[in-house]
């Protein structure tokens, strides 16, 4: 009888367990946001400015079935111009085709031959499914200064409960 309590208690416990545990499914994160910006630059010196940025996200181009099919959203932050040198950071909260927000962090690095902005982003949590999320790569923003219209490029993975 021991023995049955002792096997029965072990499989209870170890099906107990196992139906909290949720699979996390990872996508490529390669793809493309679109939008406009609003940036405001604060000019202080030749060569050096201070940007207060704003981006409003329309559209991505991904994959079927990657986690941010069909969200829009804003990214914002700051970013220093000095000289060839560029830094800063923000945050991004998007609204996914789920009805979830997911919140990315941005930082800026440099410019890129064509002029894009780059740098490193991660996912930084969220509601729903995006609350645990990991991941993170590069990204590479370039905006029309005519059109006030940007693409941003992005690579790295995302991984989802």
């Amino acid at each position: 009888m021991h023995k049955f309590l002792t096997t029965t208690a072990a499989t209870v416990l170890t099906l107990g367990l196992s139906a909290g545990l949720t699979s996390a499914e990872s996508y490529d994160a390669a793809g493309k946001g679109m939008g406009t910006e609003e940036n405001h630059v604060f000019s202080i010196s030749d060569g050096h400015a201070v940007v207060k940025s704003q981006t409003n996200y329309e559209s991505f181009e991904v994959a079927a079935g990657h986690p941010l099919e069909g969200a829009s959203g804003m990214c914002f932050g700051s970013i220093l111009v000095n000289g060839a040198g560029i830094s800063g950071t923000g945050n991004c909260v998007f609204d996914t085709a789920s009805g979830e927000k997911a919140v990315m962090t941005w930082i800026a690095t440099g410019r890129g031959d064509d002029g894009a902005l780059t740098g490193d982003w991660t996912v930084s949590g969220g509601s729903g499914n995006w609350a645990s999320a990991t991941g993170g790569g590069t990204f590479s923003s370039f905006t029309d200064p005519d059109t006030r219209k940007f693409v941003n490029t992005i690579t790295g993975n995302i991984t989802v409960d």
